[in-house]
C-alpha cells in the first residue's frame, strides 16, 4: 500500500508526510483553511491538498494526525462518507485505537501507530524519526505493512500487548519528555538566582544534561544515579529545602516528590541504608513539602 493520506497538517502530520514521501510513498493531505486546488510546500516536497471527501476514495491509507480531541470528530465524517481505502491509523499517544472501531463495519482495518520522540517542531521531527521507537497497537492483519513502514523510516516496531496499556505507555513518555523539560526550567531558576543570566543558566546546564543522558545510555537508572540523596547526604538535603523556602517556594513541591522517587532507586540499589531513606523522608516531611 503506497497511496498514504494525511488528516491534520501540523508538526507531527507534516513531518510523517515530508518522511514518507522521502521513502517513495505518494502522500496526499487534507489540511484546513486550504483551498482544494493548491499544494503545500514542506521541505522540498510539494503536496496536494484536498478534501476529507476525496482523500477517502484516493488512499490506502490513512492516517489521521491531528489533536486527540478531534479525532472523533474525523471518525465520525468518515462514516458519514464513502470510503474505499485499507485502512485508517491513528497518531495518538494515549488514545487506543478503540476510538475507530465505528469504522470496522466498513470492512477496513485500524490501528494506533504513535512514534516515541518529541516533535517541537517539523525540521526535528523529520530528523528525530530515524531511531525512534514506534509502538503499535491495533488489528494484526496490519503487522507485517506496518513494520515495513516503519523500517523505512528507521524507527523500531513495539508491539504494545493491548488497549489497556496504551495510557500507561504515554504517562512513561510524559515523564521523560515533558517532566525533563520543567526539571530544566526549575534548574535554570536556581542558577539564576545564583547570578546566572538566562542563557548562562541554558548553557551551564544543558552539558551536565547530557552527560546524564550518555550515563543512562551506558548504563540502568539505578547505577547512572549520583547526587547528596545516592549518597545519603542528609546535611546537603536539609540545605536544599532551607534554600527552597527562602528563595524559590515553588519548586519545593517538585524537588520534594522526586527526592523521594531518588531514596527509593538509592535504597534499592543498595547505594544507602533504609535508615537512611527514612531520614531522608523525615526531612521532607518537617520541610514543608507537604503545606
Amino acid at each position: 500500500m503506497q497511496k498514504i493520506g494525511i488528516i491534520g497538517f501540523g508538526r507531527i502530520g507534516t513531518a510523517l508526510a515530508v518522511s514518507l514521501s522521502r521513502c517513495g510513498y505518494l502522500v496526499q493531505v487534507v489540511r484546513r483553511n486550504q483551498k482544494l486546488t493548491k499544494t503545500s510546500p514542506v521541505q522540498g516536497k510539494e503536496f496536494m491538498i484536498t478534501s476529507l471527501e476525496k482523500i477517502a476514495l484516493q488512499a490506502e491509507v490513512l492516517f489521521i494526525t491531528t489533536p486527540d480531541d478531534v479525532i472523533q470528530s474525523v471518525v465520525e465524517k468518515l462514516q458519514k462518507n464513502p470510503i474505499s481505502c485499507k485502512a485508517v491509523l491513528h497518531l495518538s499517544g494515549s488514545l487506543s485505537s478503540e476510538i475507530l472501531l465505528p469504522l470496522k463495519d466498513k470492512g477496513i482495518l485500524t490501528g494506533s501507530l504513535h512514534p516515541l520522540q518529541s516533535f517541537p517542531n517539523v525540521e526535528q521531527a523529520v530528523s528525530n524519526f530515524p531511531g525512534s521507537f514506534f509502538t503499535y497497537e491495533g488489528n494484526p492483519k496490519l503487522l507485517p505493512w506496518i513494520a515495513e513502514l516503519v523500517s523505512s523510516l528507521g524507527g523500531i516496531l513495539k508491539i504494545l500487548p493491548s488497549t489497556e496499556m496504551k495510557v500507561i505507555y504515554h504517562a512513561g513518555a510524559v515523564f521523560v519528555s515533558n517532566y525533563m523539560v520543567g526539571l530544566a526550567s526549575l534548574g535554570s531558576e536556581c542558577l539564576k538566582k545564583a547570578g546566572f543570566s538566562d542563557e548562562e543558566a541554558r548553557e551551564a546546564l544543558l552539558p551536565l544534561m547530557k552527560g546524564t543522558l550518555n550515563n543512562l545510555m551506558a548504563m540502568s537508572p539505578e547505577k547512572a544515579l549520583t547526587g547528596p540523596i545516592s549518597r545519603g547526604d542528609a546535611g546537603v538535603i536539609d540545605s536544599h529545602l532551607q534554600i527552597f523556602r527562602q528563595y524559590l517556594p515553588e519548586a519545593l513541591p517538585a524537588y520534594c516528590a522526586m527526592a523521594e522517587v531518588l531514596a527509593k532507586i538509592s535504597v534499592q540499589s543498595g547505594k544507602i541504608t533504609n535508615a537512611q531513606e527514612e531520614e531522608i523522608y523525615k526531612l521532607i516531611k518537617g520541610g514543608g513539602c507537604n503545606e
